[in-house]
């Protein structure tokens, strides 16, 4: 009977692919549980059951029996209904409502189903300990990872992670012919496992089939086994299999790679519990995982170097592997204290391991990551470890774990060595024993913080590393030698001090002019200009090519923004490609430009339906759209079917480095429009503009100066304004020593671009380097929002509050001194002044990648096959990955020791992903995870990273548990969740270094809510006193609770963010805000008392979509006030005139008022 459900099962199958080929790709067949498609992992969940059935069930079990008679009969039922709806659909036309008129009565025989399975459970004999042959138990497994597989969701990858682990390790043992006998037990016990996840998952889709009940998760066995007799098969088949000394096929090449994989697995499970205190023990396995990711690499990189002696290697090294770890005592694993282990086979997987590495090393030698610690702003390092330092030996908040060291004695030695690094900063670079003493110094600094910090979170992470006494006798040598140092050259530092220019502090030149600056090329503007306005009524591409640097993005910014531009086309669009891009999120940019707001489906939708939205907004209008950065015909492809030919004229602009990229399309009219060089005095003019701005001409003597600079920078504008950066707040001799150094280098434009980079960088003050390189951290063309990036530097710990400025605005200053340098690039401006957002140039950004690389700051990892070859540098301090979010979280990078994980990939953010691979990074001070989902709860491995001083996730929780106030160290939270509030508990107020909360939904700037009913709300103010200079948030019917916050300086209520229709202003508030934007609220009248002087420092008000607004305070920013926006509010006369007219006897005369 079983046989026969399978065949109605493939019958089935046959004719949803038919309705799948029939039905229009749209969001239909995305939709994970509400529609047909969901029949196909439906009927996947019964095959693995069924085939447990045909080839293990029992005929004398009636119940079994009776269970299958009612499947079979439902299947029919199910198939019968499939069948109708797809002949129907061939007449009529595919229509969902068809779908559900067809498939209506059967929820109620699959609730059934659901409960004759749980009955089952207990009394079935499918599961018993009668025996089993491999091949059949291979059957079942690969129909249920098949099944899991489909299903696709993260919690069910977990579980499929468990199942491939027997799997891949009964077929590695049987390539060695150990036969289904010697694996009788090991065999029973996977069968059980496989047959309980084959009606668990049946009873879950089930369940999702009739929309009743909640999926119950990780049904499964842990993988470590629970029964002593099946570890003990595990461990004598390994024995077994080493030695029966198998030569291994080139196929069996497969099996070796899926192996190590889930023997990556275990160890990782067994890793990041903990359970092994023994220090030696654990370093011994961290030895065999980075072992065998080292062989999974090699594997994967290097497969022509698998001839029989390497496979025959392989092969005994992962029985060596394998027998390490099951020869870990299953109690002391289960107690978490695991003592010992084999040490002959770890001493023979070591020895294995080496040889494989040399063998490869012969044939592709490569250079070793780097083991030193970084070389970036290492006194600033060293300023931030005192600090941190005296933080912790404060009376107030000493720690008891760091008691019994002498932590105060090493501060002390600490100040007197970085007292004389400031004496030698700018003369270790002529003097050998200087530098070296130096990098003692900064060594010995780093091993400090490793140490404390391990000490804090309660792990020694690298035994090997040091200890406080041996730092105590390295210090003492090193003193020594600093003041033999001085008894040398006492009076030669002193001297050449002197004459050094100090470096260690942000020029303070005059600040920028943040508009960009647009200098010539107006023939190429008009001859652009003239394609896109004039010409054929076709759909045409214009391309702008040219190398890099050379302003293909700013030429097609200052087309873009033309008057003559943007009224002849009615809709505009602007997004970034890259060469790392996402299909998705482009078209999300492309809708949110062409609509004033993106609805909130948008972002759930899939990619074809996104496109089709694109192309529904574009059709019967003419359009431009600008696809900056482009890199190859691929991202093309993927956006051409979104862009119709409306014959109106429309155009798409498409900039590139590539000069190839005519072939694009065969309609081109013309071809690619080559940028030209900029002409010398287009090059001068630009120079002046950023040496001297405000000026018409440069001072005579820098005449013959600026000569020299035009002819070296051959007309790149990018090169123009980095070396007009370096050159800004140099004197007349210094730039000539730095022009010469320049121009005495013959070499091409590029290579001239990127010297210019390389002496911006190196004339950076010390301080201002970590700030700079931080943008290689984020990917190519990212977007930084100045306010976040601000928070991560002050987490970094790159910058420090002063007697006069908070760490906030130094970093600000950091961030304008760039910008001042031409190194960073304005993108937004704030509404009331400032910068938003920044960004840096392509050459800009992959100079920081390299030279953070170089320097040991920070590593990026970018895609799927770097993630899964690379490997980690022993003293890494920054892992920053560019990925898919569920390929990093399947990679499982073992970095313990990192400080800082930024994830800024792009993939499908509603899917869940793993959050179990966070709790190995127990040192971390920043964790960015904005882009990976994790979870409807807030994980428990974030809550004991008390080292924490950034924290960014993203999720479906609608809470934050009490034990977040763990987290003492927290500067900066963020979370971003799908749901549209969030419950904050009072103990976040605890939290008494926090200083930036952002919490907001999936597709808005949203809200968090303060659960003021169980709190003392004067309490929550006074804490939000000193968080906030930006807030929008939910305020219930009390918006005169933040009235007085005395740091407000940007107010944004959005969303409703209050009830009730009267908000009635009863004195004096809001002292500091200079922007209020009032966005979909439901107030009707606002108004102040008499006298009251309400919001005196507002220079800028908007009101959009206040559908009910008729009345505000005239009042409003007493004379202050210079704009005001009005946008969907159907009143607007109403409140307008009265305020004009009270501006008007203030004597404002200059305000506007813009109303759409």
């Amino acid at each position: 009977m079983a046989s026969s459900c399978l065949t109605c099962i493939s019958a089935i199958l046959d004719d949803l692919q038919l309705l799948e080929d029939l039905c229009p790709k749209t969001r239909v067949w995305e939709d994970e549980f509400t529609d047909l498609r969901t029949a196909k992992i439906f009927l996947g969940t019964f095959r693995p059951f069924l085939l447990s059935v045909r080839k293990w069930g029992d005929d004398d079990d009636a119940n079994l029996g009776a269970l299958v008679a009612r499947m079979k009969d439902f299947i029919s039922k199910l198939g019968q209904a499939i069948h109708e709806f797809y002949l129907t659909s061939v007449e009529e036309g595919y229509r969902m409502d068809l779908a559900i008129y067809f498939l209506d009565g059967l929820e109620e025989e699959a609730s059934s189903l659901v409960e004759e399975i749980e009955d089952l459970d207990s009394s079935s004999r499918l599961s018993s300990k009668s025996l089993v042959k491999k091949d059949d138990l291979m059957d079942v497994m690969n129909s249920l990872l098949e099944s899991l597989r489909n299903i696709g969701l993260i919690d069910v990858l977990e579980d499929d992670e468990k199942l491939t682990f027997w799997k891949n390790f009964i077929c590695f043992v049987t390539l060695h012919g150990i036969d289904d006998g010697q694996l009788g037990p090991l065999l029973t016990h996977t069968k059980s496992v496989a047959v309980n996840a084959a009606l668990n998952y049946l009873k879950w889709s089930l369940c999702k089939f009739t929309l009743k009940g909640d999926p119950v998760w990780n049904l499964l066995p842990k993988i470590i086994p629970v029964e002593p007799e099946v570890h003990r098969t595990c461990f004598q088949a390994l024995i077994a299999s080493k030695k029966s000394r198998q030569q291994y096929e080139k196929n069996d090449e497969h099996i070796f790679r899926v192996f190590i994989d889930s023997l990556l697995i275990y160890l990782w499970e067994i890793l990041k519990t903990g359970a092994c205190v023994m220090m030696s023990l654990k370093d011994r396995l961290k030895m065999v995982y980075d072992g065998l990711r080292s062989l999974r690499i090699i594997l994967k990189g290097n497969p022509d170097v698998f001839d029989q002696k390497m496979r025959d290697l392989t092969g005994l090294l992962l029985c060596d592997s394998g027998l390490v770890i099951f020869s870990l005592s299953l109690n002391e694993i289960k107690d978490g204290s695991v003592k010992e282990m084999d040490l002959e086979s770890f001493h023979d997987f070591l020895k294995r391991i080496k040889l494989i590495k040399a063998i490869v090393a012969e044939i592709y030698p490569e250079t070793s990551p780097s083991s030193k610690f970084p070389r970036t702003n290492e006194l600033g390092f060293i300023d931030f470890l005192l600090k941190y330092i005296g933080d912790l030996t404060n009376p107030d908040a000493r720690s008891v774990a760091l008691s019994n060291y002498p932590i105060q004695a090493i501060q002390e030695e600490l100040v007197y060595l970085r007292s004389f690094l400031g004496r030698i900063v700018e003369l270790r670079n002529e003097d050998q024993e200087l530098q070296a003493l130096w990098d003692r110094v900064v060594e010995v600094a780093y091993k400090i913080e490793f140490l404390i910090d391990s000490l804090l979170v309660g792990d020694i992470l690298d035994s090997s590393s040091t200890s406080f006494d041996s730092v105590e006798e390295e210090i003492k040598i090193i003193k020594a030698a600093a003041l033999n140092i001085f008894d040398k050259k006492t009076l030669d530092l002193n001297v050449k001090e002197a004459t050094k220019r100090p470096n260690n502090m942000p020029s303070q030149g005059s600040m920028p002019i943040i508009n960009d600056m647009i200098v010539g090329l107006e023939d190429e503007a008009t001859s652009i200009i003239n394609r896109l306005t004039r010409g054929s009524s076709l759909l045409q591409i214009v391309p702008i090519v040219g190398m890099p640097g050379l302003g293909k993005t700013t030429l097609a910014k200052k087309v873009y923004n033309n008057s003559l531009v943007t009224s002849h086309f009615y809709r505009h669009a602007w997004c970034t490609v890259s060469q790392v891009y996402h299909r998705k999120n482009l078209l999300l940019e492309i809708l949110t430009c062409i609509h004033s707001k993106l609805p909130e489906k948008f972002s759930e939708m899939c990619e074809e339906d996104l496109a089709a939205e694109v192309r529904r907004g574009l059709l019967r209008t003419r359009y431009l759209i600008v696809l900056d950065d482009i890199w190859d015909a691929e991202a093309w492809k993927g956006l051409e079917a979104s862009f119709p030919d409306n014959q109106n004229g429309s155009r798409v602009i498409v900039t590139s480095r590539k000069s190839d990229i005519a072939t694009l399309r065969d309609e081109l009219d013309e071809g690619p429009h080559f940028l030209r060089p900029l002409t010398p005095d287009e090059s001068r003019d630009l120079l002046n503009m950023k040496l001297f701005p405000g000026n018409d001409l440069p001072p005579p003597e820098l005449c013959e100066l600026q000569m020299k600079i035009v002819e070296m920078c051959r007309g790149l504008p990018l090169t123009i304004v980095i070396v007009a950066g370096i050159l800004a707040n140099e004197n007349q001799r210094r730039r000539k020593e730095l022009v010469d150094g320049l121009s005495s280098r013959i070499v091409s434009s590029t290579e001239q671009c990127s010297a210019a980079i390389e002496l911006s960088y190196k004339n950076l003050p010390e301080n201002l380097k970590p700030c700079f390189l931080y943008f290689g951290a984020f990917p190519e063309d990212h977007e930084h929002t100045a306010e976040k990036l601000i928070w991560l530097w002050g987490a970094e710990g790159f910058t420090q509050k002063t007697q006069f400025k908070s760490a906030e605005d130094v970093a600000n200053d950091f961030l304008m001194d760039l910008i001042h340098r031409s190194l960073v690039i304005v993108s937004k401006k704030r509404s009331i002044g400032g910068v938003k957002a920044c960004r840096v140039h392509d050459l800009l950004h992959e100079f920081c990648v390299t030279k953070g690389k170089e320097e040991n700051f920070l590593q990026l990892v970018r895609g799927y096959d770097e993630i899964y070859t690379f490997r980690v540098p022993r003293n890494l301090r920054r892992l920053c990955i560019n990925s898919n979010p569920e390929h990093f979280c399947k990679s499982r990078l073992f970095a313990p020791t990192i400080h800082s994980l930024i994830h800024s990939g792009r993939g499908k953010r509603h899917r869940r992903c793993g959050s179990s691979i966070f709790g190995i990074f127990k040192l971390v001070r920043v964790l960015e995870l904005s882009n990976i989902n994790v979870g409807t709860t807030f994980p428990r491995e974030l809550e004991l990273l008390v080292q924490l001083r950034y924290l960014a996730i993203l999720g479906h929780m609608s809470s934050i548990p009490s034990s977040i106030a763990n987290l003492l160290h927290l500067e900066t939270f963020i979370v971003e969740t799908f749901d549209r509030t969030v419950l904050l508990p009072d103990t976040v107020w605890n939290l008494k270094k926090l200083r930036h909360l952002q919490i907001k939904d999936n597709y808005s700037v949203s809200s968090f809510f303060l659960p003021t009913d169980n709190l003392d709300t004067a309490a929550i103010l006074t804490i939000l006193t000193y968080l906030l200079r930006f807030i929008s948030f939910f305020l219930g019917n009390r918006p005169q609770a933040i009235e007085n916050l005395p740091n407000l300086e940007v107010l944004k209520l959005l969303d409703r963010a209050f009830k009730g229709e009267i908000w009635n202003m009863e004195k004096e508030g809001f002292p500091k805000v200079r922007f209020l934007k009032i966005d979909d609220l439901d107030v009707g009248k606002w108004t102040a008392y008499e006298g009251v002087d309400c919001f005196p420092s507002l220079q800028k008000l908007a009101l959009i979509s206040c559908r009910s607004l008729k009345e505000i305070p005239s009042c409003l920013g007493s004379s202050t006030l210079e704009i005001i926006e009005v946008s969907h509010c159907p009143f607007s006369a109403s409140f307008i005139e009265p305020l004009q007219e009270e501006q008007m006897d203030l004597g404002n005369t200059d305000l506007k008022i813009l109303i759409s």
